[in-house]
C-alpha cells in the first residue's frame, strides 16, 4: 500500500479550537487515480497537506511506501517532498519573473542538478507537455491551460511516485478543465502515477476512477467510478 492513514487527527487553535480532521481511515494504492471531493471547509485541503507532508497531525499515523511519517524534521520533510511527490496548485504557483523552462527546472536545482542538466529535462518535459514553442514565455505571456501544463511539467520533472492536484481547474474554464483533466488521466494510465486530486467540482472528481467523499473532516462514501467518460487522442508527445 502506497499510503496509509489511520485514525488521523488535526485541530488548529487559533485563539479557539478547531477541529478540522476528526478520525481520517484512508488506504491508497500505487498506480490509482482518486478525487477526494467536498465543499469548502470539509477538511480536504487539510488531509491534502497532510499527505503532502506539507502539514503536521496530531493523532493517528501515516505510512507512505512503508514509511511512518510523524514528527519529521523540515529537512526531513524536505527530503520525501523532493524524491516522492509533485505538486499541481489551483493558481498554478509558478514564478512570475522566471520563463516556463526557468519555472519547470526549479525543482531541478534544490536538488543540485547541474545547469546543462537542467535545462535539457526541462525542455523534454515541455515537449511532452506540447510547449517547446513556450519554453522562453513568462507567465503572463500565458493562457491558463498553458500556465497549468507548466505547473504539471515542473510537477513531473522529479519523477514523483504522487500528484498532489489540489483544485487544479479551479481558475480554468470548462473546456481547459476537461483538457487537464485528460492530460493528469493519461499521466495516471501511462506512467503508472498515482494521483490525487482535491476538489469541489463533481464534474472533476467524475474524471477519476475513485471518489472519496469528506464531509465536515469525516470520509463518507467512497465511490468506485467506473462511469467516467472515454476520451480518444494523445496529450503526451
Amino acid at each position: 500500500m502506497l499510503i496509509e492513514l489511520q485514525g488521523i487527527h488535526k485541530t488548529y487553535d487559533n485563539g479557539q479550537p478547531l477541529h478540522v480532521l476528526k478520525g481520517i481511515d484512508l488506504n491508497i494504492e500505487r498506480g490509482e487515480f482518486v478525487s477526494i471531493m467536498g465543499a469548502s471547509g470539509s477538511g480536504k485541503s487539510t488531509l491534502l497537506n497532510i499527505l503532502g507532508i506539507l502539514d503536521n497531525y496530531d493523532e493517528g499515523t501515516y505510512h507512505l511506501d512503508g514509511t511512518l511519517i510523524k514528527d519529521l524534521t523540515e529537512r526531513q520533510s524536505a527530503d520525501y517532498r523532493n524524491r516522492m511527490i509533485g505538486f499541481v496548485f489551483q493558481s498554478f504557483n509558478l514564478i512570475n519573473f522566471k520563463t516556463a523552462v526557468e519555472n519547470v527546472e526549479l525543482p531541478l536545482y534544490y536538488q543540485g542538478v547541474s545547469r546543462r542538466k537542467r535545462r535539457e529535462l526541462a525542455m523534454e518535459y515541455l515537449e511532452k507537455l506540447g510547449l517547446t514553442q513556450w519554453a522562453s514565455h513568462f507567465p503572463n505571456e500565458m493562457s491558463g491551460g498553458q500556465k497549468q501544463r507548466v505547473a504539471i511539467a515542473r510537477a513531473l520533472i522529479t519523477k514523483p511516485q504522487i500528484i498532489l492536484a489540489d483544485e487544479p481547474t479551479g481558475a480554468l474554464d470548462s473546456k481547459t478543465s476537461v483538457e487537464v483533466m485528460q492530460l493528469l488521466k493519461q499521466l495516471n494510465q501511462e506512467e503508472g502515477l498515482t494521483i490525487i486530486v482535491v476538489t469541489h467540482e463533481g464534474g472533476v472528481a467524475n474524471e477519476t476512477d475513485k471518489i472519496i467523499h469528506i464531509k465536515d473532516g469525516i470520509i463518507g462514501e467512497i465511490e468506485e467510478n467506473r462511469s467516467h467518460s472515454a476520451w480518444g487522442g494523445s496529450i503526451i508527445k
